[in-house]
């Protein structure tokens, strides 16, 4: 209910002050109100993570690498499920 009361105040002390707050429903959390920079952040950062696996395949071919390469696809598989 605070949230719904006081959303224009959450906001700018998320915009202005670079606050983060999680919304509760009943005890539960289910959202967060976020810095737009801070958003596009953990947007980037997912795909940053994806590339450097990408890249970390690459160097790693050969005969022996078979498991290594196939943990790093689940864990790119992984991140991929995790962006928004």
């Amino acid at each position: 209910m605070y949230a719904r009361k006081n959303f224009g105040h959450l906001l700018d002390k998320t915009a202005l002050l670079g606050e983060s707050f999680v919304i509760e429903r009943a005890g539960r959390p289910m959202a967060a109100l976020v810095a737009v920079d801070r958003f596009h952040e953990i947007q980037n950062a997912g795909s940053e993570v994806e590339a450097a696996l990408e890249n970390l395949i690459k160097k790693i071919k050969g005969p022996k690498s078979k498991k290594l390469e196939k943990a790093i696809l689940e864990i790119k598989e992984a991140v991929s499920k995790l962006q928004l």
